[in-house]
């Protein structure tokens, strides 16, 4: 046994070291070998780009090798290890062993979680999408715009993301700005799951009587469940904020304890279905007892490549709204198309 385990795995090795100009390749449970560029893998399900026709995606489960040679790979594993290098066949039937300048390491095909190109080509460091869509809201009784993206850039220890999501009322003689809220946020990881992080978010909401806050904040947080079907992160520090009301009021700055929580489930396989969680607390230390939190959620299922059908929610609540004699909750649902653009 252990003899054509050996033959196998050199077999697997040898017609991925001297395959035609190191082309990548799947070598599936039934014999079946296709050749193209591996580009991504994501929980469980790979995107495969073969020679001379379109993408598929495939389980990793049915697989019994992947040979990729051509790119240095960022790799994610349910071991919450994060390993850099090139793939080759293991020696033994759905394993892989990433390899690169100074050590190497064995690891089954089905603990990859996320898996892409680290080359030093910038464009390939992106991910994003862009959606629009129309939603009902508490604070009015008509139809209203929405529009939402996210960018997000990585790099060997950092994750720099940018989002934007707003929702505008527009009628025959008015266009009213209701809700937005933009951010970028910079996590550094200095272990596999632990990270620092800042971020500078400015929002808008009527309904709470914000006409505008600008926010800074600093914190630690930890990604502390990596799974084939889930992730979840959390973290905390504090924020410091600078907020005008709709009655054109300014405050200085006033400090909050915030806590964070996200959480991310996944399903690949066809239908693509992904749901995600955020959930954030605030404490108020500038002015004491003021509690507020902010909710959203997001369900999102392709249709087509690259095409989704988004139902989001969001849910506002402050203790003291700048202005006394507004609502102290918002909230909201959208409903639209997304398209994924990196």
């Amino acid at each position: 046994m252990k003899k054509n385990l050996l033959v196998l795995g050199l077999l697997l090795t040898g017609g991925c070291l001297f395959a035609q100009e190191k082309k990548d390749t799947l070598f599936f449970n039934n014999g079946t070998i296709v050749i193209g560029t591996l580009k991504k893998i994501r929980v469980g399900i790979v995107t495969f780009d073969p020679d001379d026709a379109n993408d598929i995606t495939v389980q990793l489960r049915k697989l019994k090798a992947i040979c990729a040679q051509r790119e240095i790979y960022r790799v994610e594993s349910t071991e919450k290890e994060v390993l850099f290098g090139v793939l080759v066949p293991g020696s033994i039937p759905g394993r892989v062993t990433i390899v690169d300048s100074l050590d190497q390491k064995s690891i089954g095909l089905e603990e990859i979680i996320n898996l892409y190109p680290f080359s030093d080509r910038f464009i390939q460091r992106f991910a994003g999408n862009i959606g629009l869509g129309y939603n009902y809201t508490r604070s009015s009784g008509f139809g209203r715009l929405n529009f939402d993206g996210a960018l997000t850039y990585y790099s060997k220890q950092q994750e720099i993301s940018a989002a934007l999501s707003t929702i505008y009322s527009v009628t025959d003689s008015m266009f009213t700005r209701d809700r937005e809220d933009a951010s970028i946020k910079d996590n550094y990881y200095f272990s596999p799951t632990s990270f620092a992080t800042a971020f500078l978010v400015y929002q808008r909401n009527l309904e709470l009587g914000i006409s505008r806050r600008y926010q800074q904040g600093l914190g630690l947080g930890n990604k502390f469940i990596t799974s084939k079907i889930a992730y979840a992160w959390a973290r905390t520090g504090l924020v410091f904020n600078q907020e005008k009301s709709t009655e054109q009021k300014t405050t200085g700055t006033l400090t909050e304890y915030y806590a964070q929580l996200q959480f991310n489930l996944f399903k690949f396989t066809k239908p693509e279905i992904k749901f995600d969680i955020t959930q954030t607390f605030y404490a108020g230390i500038t002015e004491k007892g003021r509690i507020r939190t902010d909710g959203t959620s997001n369900l999102s299922w392709e249709i087509i490549k690259d095409l989704r059908l988004i139902l989001q929610s969001y849910v506002n609540y402050d203790s003291k709204p700048p202005v006394s004699s507004n609502s102290n909750l918002d909230y909201g649902i959208v409903f639209g198309i997304s398209y994924v653009f990196f």
